[in-house]
């Protein structure tokens, strides 16, 4: 087991709750605070994505498409508020889009040319990943219970991603699925990983029962559904990396990496725990 990695783990979580906690339950104007970050954490992201692709020797967009990137969860935030109308990102999207067809298109010179298709493709890419996802999150402030609906959340995600990180660690060596994308992934570590999501579910069960009314299927359902999403975000994280040669997104996180190795496992969780929480009345 790699002790230092997972004493650092730790030592983030321990670091971030605190901060996660103040934000998501003292932040004014319906989680201004909280927004904010979560505006910077597309920015950073799709920086960072844009990294990979240099790394990768494909060309993209370093600038405009990580700026248009931070405008998806910052442009849900005004909707949220109703500052604007909730058909803005269905003009905001092709108009970005085409913001970055023109730069990729008209705006190159000749010599670039024959790298236009993979700069517009990398950079269509960069702006909405991981922005869009991220607007989900900002959406979970709309919810009843937005604090403690924002807890829930990254305690399902958290609580999988420590539990599969600490059982793979110390008892997936033979159950390793030796995947393409990431060769040390276990059948231990996805099965810890769901238990943990589902040990979350159930303290919420015990410390707020007003706030989980639905019974005990449903919050089953939940840490069932978010688990596969978890691991899905993590994978295809990997499998970028794995592409552009790199182990981490980044460096913006001492001994953890890039932004983008802490959140993956939330984008693709982020509209599911949403939906899953609206269509069960909230």
């Amino acid at each position: 087991m790699n002790v230092k990695g997972f004493l650092t783990r730790v030592l983030l979580v321990i670091i971030a709750f605190p901060v996660l906690g103040f934000f998501v339950f003292f932040s004014p104007l319906h989680h201004l605070g909280f927004c904010i970050l979560t505006t910077l954490a597309a920015l950073i992201g799709a920086l960072e994505m844009a990294n990979l692709f240099k790394a990768g020797k494909i060309p993209t967009s370093m600038i405009l498409a990580p700026i248009l990137s931070a405008t998806l969860p910052a442009g849900t935030y005004l909707e949220v508020m109703g500052i604007l109308p909730v058909e803005w990102m269905g003009i905001w999207l092709p108009a970005a889009f085409g913001a970055i067809l023109v730069f990729a298109v008209l705006l190159r010179s000749e010599k670039e040319l024959p790298n236009v298709l993979s700069f517009a493709a990398s950079s269509f890419f960069t702006f909405l990943y991981p922005g869009f996802f991220l607007t989900w999150i900002v959406r979970v402030t709309t919810l009843p219970d937005p604090s403690l609906c924002l807890l829930l959340f990254f305690c399902l995600v958290f609580g999988n991603d420590m539990s599969a990180y600490l059982a793979g660690s110390l008892w997936g060596r033979r159950t390793r699925l030796n995947l393409t994308v990431s060769p040390n992934k276990s059948v231990v570590g996805f099965i810890a990983g769901f238990l943990g999501s589902f040990v979350m579910v159930a303290l919420f069960y015990l410390l707020a029962p007003g706030f989980s009314p639905r019974g005990i299927l449903f919050g089953g359902m939940l840490s069932v559904c978010a688990s596969v999403t978890v691991i899905v975000g993590d994978l295809l994280e990997s499998g970028l990396k794995r592409s552009a040669g790199v182990k981490d997104s980044g460096v913006i996180i001492p001994g953890r990496g890039g932004l983008l190795d802490s959140v993956d496992s939330m984008l693709f969780t982020a509209p599911l725990f949403y939906y899953f929480l609206t269509l069960a009345g909230g």
